[in-house]
């Protein structure tokens, strides 16, 4: 049996305590050894530890952090079962989301996780999610990057976190957790079973060519938004892409000319513009509503129901497919 490799990046999972707050800190083979009885710990083997050299706080994470992962997980794609990335809660759903993107169809779990609580201190949920993560990875039903969290197993361009200190942080509003670990896994009908016949030595394809952060903008739309503000997004050269989050469903305020008119210009000039809605739940109608129409007239892309974190990292990743 294939070992399983856990990635640990930082974040609070393995944070020590300082007289400046909780800051990263080494070792976490020694936080697992500790936190499981043997037998809980052999249940759990075959698995390894890789610590990377320089560990963050997910608040720093940036897009070369994303490939570093990727390429760590290319470099051990024959040697392993699957992967585990301990991560900061912070900008988990960016990484999942970035590395659901440049991973592609893997035919190995990437599973995602952390703690809301450092491994330690008492009640951490730390242990559990690492647990969670393994025996997921494990069950032979993932075959595509998620995020594991307090129990619920969510594919990784869905994930939101949702709460800064509940130990359920995350979740999916417009999709089903992909599976709940209850007193067994029980995994939903939207898994996709692993295609047995692709060889297990084949070469992985992860898109690990540099991204374009510095070409992506997201534009907040609000009642008096400045023309500085619209400019800022749409009117830049360096500008490709610009992710809009519009008014409910896809609705923007089409009485105010200086948006009207840097939308116009931007699309003159092929910047790709997503509309996305600010709600939670639901998906961008475009059109449905008069103010929406001039959206469609303008070749606007809608969004539908996709998150802020999948659309910023495809555009990071995936530039280039959209035009």
């Amino acid at each position: 049996m294939l070992p399983i490799l856990i990635i640990y990046t930082g974040g609070t999972i393995g944070m020590q305590p300082s007289a400046s707050g909780y800051q990263t800190s080494s070792g976490m083979s020694q936080l697992i050894a500790n936190a499981f009885n043997s037998s809980a710990l052999e249940q759990l083997k075959p698995f390894e530890v890789l610590e990377f050299p320089r560990l963050i706080d997910s608040s720093n994470a940036q897009p070369h952090d994303w490939l570093a992962i990727a390429q760590c997980i290319d470099d051990n794609y024959r040697q392993y079962a699957g992967f585990i990335v301990l991560h900061g809660t912070d900008t988990m759903a960016y990484t999942a989301a970035a590395l659901h993107h440049i991973l592609g169809e893997s035919i190995k779990p990437v599973i995602v996780t952390g703690s809301q609580i450092p491994m330690c201190k008492a009640r951490s949920d730390g242990p559990g999610n690492i647990q969670d993560a393994i025996l997921f990875a494990r069950s032979g039903k993932v075959n595509q990057v998620c995020l594991s969290f307090a129990g619920t197993l969510i594919a990784g361009a869905c994930a939101k976190k949702v709460d800064t200190s509940a130990l359920a942080a995350f979740t999916s509003y417009n999709s089903r957790p992909l599976a709940v670990a209850d007193i067994t896994l029980n995994f939903t009908e939207q898994h996709r079973p692993l295609n047995q016949s692709r060889p297990e030595n084949r070469q992985s394809s992860f898109k690990l060519s540099p991204l374009q952060p510095q070409s992506v903008a997201v534009l907040l739309l609000y009642p008096g938004i400045s023309k500085v503000s619209i400019d800022a997004a749409l009117l830049d050269e360096k500008i490709k892409a610009v992710v809009m989050l519009s008014y409910g469903a896809g609705n923007p305020p089409d009485q105010n000319s200086d948006l009207i008119e840097a939308l116009e210009a931007a699309v003159e000039r092929d910047v790709v513009v997503i509309n996305m809605t600010q709600c939670y739940r639901g998906k961008v109608a475009q059109g449905t509503y008069a103010v929406g129409s001039v959206l469609n007239k303008l070749g606007i892309i809608s969004a539908l129901d996709r998150t802020l974190e999948d659309l910023v990292t495809d555009l990071y990743i995936n530039l280039d497919s959209y035009r």
